[in-house]
């Protein structure tokens, strides 16, 4: 009888401490920091891969100290590009050569898993869409139409995509350092230089602070 009620007496407070555990985690994360993004588009014969720096924030609201809902805004900028587009080509039919500078800004939404949680880290899954706005194709397409005859207009807005994860290492119960954020991020820009290669399938990575709140 005393074996079965020491066992009954652990199980209880391990219940308790399993309660404790689950119950102690953040209920709002608000994340922000520095970004990379590889814009790559799909017809890279016609405007060549490049890179954009920026940064940005967001806010996750979690349900339990596994599931949550996320905002995740980010904005980037990049130095000068320079292109040559051949005779024939749709934006520019006499050919030239310009200039033009690019801007990247992407908003999105969607779930976030911390399926594993301790006082040294915590690594995190997401998938998230949205929409992204850019000056990119619009400004080579303005540059265009100043060096030759083109009436192309510009799309600057586009629907995206973005998967993948990253970690999180507790440094207090209300800061964390986030050393890695990893996502793929698909992004559908349609216009006259994409032809029909409206793809954009884009490599972006992260790193900054998360501050905790609700614990």
């Amino acid at each position: 009888m005393k074996i079965r009620g020491a066992i009954v007496v652990l199980g209880v407070v391990l219940l308790f401490a399993v309660g404790a555990f689950a119950q102690d985690y953040a209920k709002v994360e608000i994340p922000i920091g520095y970004s990379y993004m590889r814009f790559n588009p799909e017809n890279s014969n016609v405007v060549p891969g490049f890179s954009l720096n920026g940064g940005g924030g967001g806010a996750a609201l979690y349900f339990n100290h596994i599931i949550g809902i996320q905002m995740d805004l980010k904005g980037y900028a990049s130095t000068v590009q320079h292109y040559t587009f051949p005779v024939g080509t749709p934006a520019c039919p006499q050919g030239c050569n310009i200039t033009a500078d690019a801007n990247l800004f992407t908003y999105n939404f969607g779930p976030i898993i911390k399926p594993y949680r301790t006082t040294h880290f915590e690594p995190f899954i997401e998938g998230m869409f949205g929409g992204a706005h850019s000056n990119t194709y619009g400004n080579i397409i303005k540059a265009c139409q100043a060096a030759c005859t083109t009436s192309a207009a510009p799309n600057n807005n586009a629907w995206d995509f973005a998967i993948g994860g990253g970690l999180d290492i507790p440094l207090s119960k209300s800061i964390a350092f986030r050393p890695a954020e990893f996502n793929f991020v698909l992004t559908r820009f349609n216009n006259i230089l994409v032809s029909n290669h409206m793809n954009q399938s884009n490599f972006r990575f992260g790193a900054g602070l998360v501050f905790m709140f609700g614990r």
